[in-house]
Order: C-alpha cells, then structure tokens, then sequence
C-alpha cells in the first residue's frame, strides 16, 4: 500500500478533546481539592509523609540497585582478572 494516498482510520477532534478536557476542568473532585488546597493553603499534588520505616527500607534498596548497576558496569573489569591465564597464552 502506498503511504502517500493512506487515510488514517481515526482523525483527531480537536473540539470533542477540548470538551473532553473541560469536563475534566469543571469536574466535581477537581473543585472540592482546590477548595481545600485553598482553606488549608497545601499544595493539592503533595505526597503525604512516609513513615522512618518505609523511608529506610527505600534508601537500602537504592543501595542495592547501586551496588548492583555498579557491579553489572564493572564486570568488564572483573573479566580480565578472571580470565588472565588464558589472555596471557
């Protein structure tokens, strides 16, 4: 088939996605969260507070992917140490 006469099967509405968009603007939650973004003076996208456990367990676990890109990047290293006696030939 040639692309040059190819007509997609769905065109984009530019008006019925920016219906799509308003609707989701005036949307119910999105007044109630402003609302209270506005009496509490919060930004409505903070996450809340995690607990000293969690934020523990997430810093020992970015270690460890650390550690281990670390090993997987130096392994090129390793090799040649591993593999000396036949290098060496």
């Amino acid at each position: 088939m040639n692309s040059g006469f190819h007509q997609p099967q769905i065109r984009f509405d530019i008006r019925a996605e920016r219906e799509e968009y308003e609707r989701l603007f005036c949307h119910q939650a999105r007044i109630l969260q402003d609302r209270m973004a506005r009496r509490s003076h919060t930004d409505r996208t903070r996450k809340p507070d995690l607990p000293e456990w969690k934020k523990l367990f997430l810093t020992q676990e970015h270690e460890r992917r650390l550690v281990h890109q670390a090993r997987v990047l130096g392994w090129g290293k390793e090799k040649r140490f591993y593999f000396a006696h036949i290098f060496n030939r």
